[in-house]
């Protein structure tokens, strides 16, 4: 996934220029619908790209924000925009699939990233990163591919999807995006029910589908939401993380 997207970030204003409007219009919406509030939340951003959730997040409330990227180019964009407009959150570089404990964050987001896991087994690993850095009773919220999409057809945030039409979880397709040149992205195929025993074998609880708002009553999501939860019992829980990446040091 890093090569990919270090390429992207070098285009990343044409890139965003086409779907920045379904992110703000629908995913962002349905996201802060899904959490449900975030006043003195610490929150922890997987995947989080060059910031537009995590900037978001923080705006919104959370205390304490911290996003990762596998990209050393989309952190470095991230980390020029949050000189830009300072907000107080912080970016470090790292991949998920081996994701170090950084604390114990009330919410763990991760839009669009799940779906570059090409085996179980990373998919899993995904899945007990945002577990293990997530507080007793925490919530892990994520939007996903939907794979109930129809391919070589427009969809609303502009990607195409090549694929056929039979797929089993874990196979590969390829999104286009109509930029100029056209960007393309290698991601893989995982069910609702893949989703939800990656989840369920990690520990997670209370695994529900959100609702994604914002759409027409006809129109297919491009994404899915879903939530999750870390069952109660021990942790160093809010106020260890917010302190954590306040002073930016791992707890």
């Amino acid at each position: 996934m890093t090569p990919q997207y270090d390429e992207i970030a070098a285009h990343y204003r044409e890139v965003d220029r086409v779907v920045g409007p379904y992110r703000e219009g629908v995913e962002i919406p349905s996201l802060l619908h899904a959490i449900g509030g975030l006043n003195g939340a610490s929150v922890l951003d997987l995947g989080c790209g060059v910031g537009p959730f995590t900037r978001v997040l923080r705006r919104q409330g959370a205390a304490a924000v911290l996003g990762v990227d596998a990209s050393v180019a989309m952190i470095e964009l991230a980390r020029r925009r949050e000189r830009e407009e300072q907000l107080g959150v912080r970016y470090e570089v790292h991949d998920i699939t081996g994701l170090p404990v950084l604390g114990a964050f009330d919410i763990v987001t991760a839009a669009l990233v799940l779906h570059y896991a090409d085996s179980r087994s990373t998919l899993e690993r995904m899945c007990r990163s945002a577990y293990a850095n997530l507080a007793p009773g925490g919530r892990l919220l994520a939007i996903v591919g939907n794979p109930g999409l129809q391919p070589e057809i427009s969809q609303p945030n502009g990607f195409v999807l090549h694929r056929p039409d039979q797929l089993r979880d874990g196979d590969p397709y390829t999104i286009s995006i109509p930029t100029t040149p056209p960007t393309s992205l290698a991601v893989h195929y995982w069910s609702r029910a893949a989703y939800e025993e990656a989840l369920q074998n990690c520990g997670f609880t209370d695994v529900s589908w959100e609702p994604m708002l914002g759409l027409p009553a006809d129109a297919e999501p491009v994404g899915l939401l879903f939530s999750a939860r870390r069952p109660e019992g021990g942790g160093e829980g809010r106020s260890a993380a917010v302190a954590a990446v306040g002073a930016g040091r791992p707890v």
